[in-house]
């Protein structure tokens, strides 16, 4: 791993959380040589992975840009793509909504986290200028952006600012945007569609970027989502 980390723009840290993320997903594996430990990738893992993506793979439709810094078309590509996904939940638009946003905590893994200490919690501020951070066993907090637009049931954009050493950037110039809209999909359904845009402003946006493709481009923490926000609605009508 250290030679690893010495060839990467990232902390040993980070590169040491990347690898155990890839080896919980089955994407690498791992074996001790005297002091070190050698990792390579995973075949199977791999082509698991390529045909769960070619399965779910949702197209997000063309749209006029939603950023509040931007009043008409873009006009130039970014230089990072924005991420995207969508995913039907058995809820309506309000349940999913205070799921995605009250409760973020409930469904976001513990594992995923920029703090020194292990997660205890997560949490998302309700309102405009609201924090999003998280919570170590210690008590520590560490932000991870803040909220910028928040119109319940229907839309919510948040910062993300954490760069690509897996640290909080507080300069909001660096910060890139996740939106989230929340729109009928069908009796007792919810459509949840994500946009994670403007990458290309993060200090290393590509390293982020490239770290959440590999985990599943925010399709498996949606899906995360979903079947937590459609469970609890289930038992709401009970």
């Amino acid at each position: 791993m250290g030679e690893l980390a010495q060839q990467l723009p990232v902390s040993r840290p980070a590169v040491s959380q990347h690898l155990r993320l890839l080896k919980d997903g089955g994407l690498v594996v791992s074996k001790a040589q005297g002091t070190r430990r050698v990792y390579r990738l995973n075949p199977d893992g791999l082509a698991a992975l390529r045909a769960y993506l070619d399965r779910t793979a949702f197209p997000w439709p063309p749209a006029r840009s939603l950023s509040t810094r931007s009043t008409g078309w873009m006009t130039t590509a970014p230089k990072i793509p924005a991420l995207r996904g969508a995913i039907t939940v058995s809820a309506s638009p309000d349940h999913a909504f205070r799921v995605f946003a009250h409760s973020f905590g409930t469904w976001w893994p513990h594992q995923f986290h920029i703090g020194q200490a292990d997660m205890a919690e997560v949490n998302l501020e309700p309102g405009v200028g609201g924090r999003w951070y998280e919570r170590g066993e210690d008590g520590s907090e560490c932000d991870w952006g803040r909220v910028l637009i928040w119109e319940p049931p229907h839309r919510l954009v948040v910062t993300w600012q954490i760069n690509g050493q897996w640290e909080f950037d507080p300069d909001p110039e660096h910060a890139s945007e996740i939106e989230v809209r929340f729109t009928p999909g069908g009796p007792g359904c919810a459509t949840v569609e994500l946009e994670h845009r403007y990458l290309d402003r993060v200090v290393g946006g590509q390293a982020v970027c490239d770290a959440l493709i590999s985990c599943g481009n925010w399709i498996v923490l949606l899906e995360r989502f979903a079947e937590k926000a459609s469970r609890r609605d289930q038992g709401n009508k009970r």
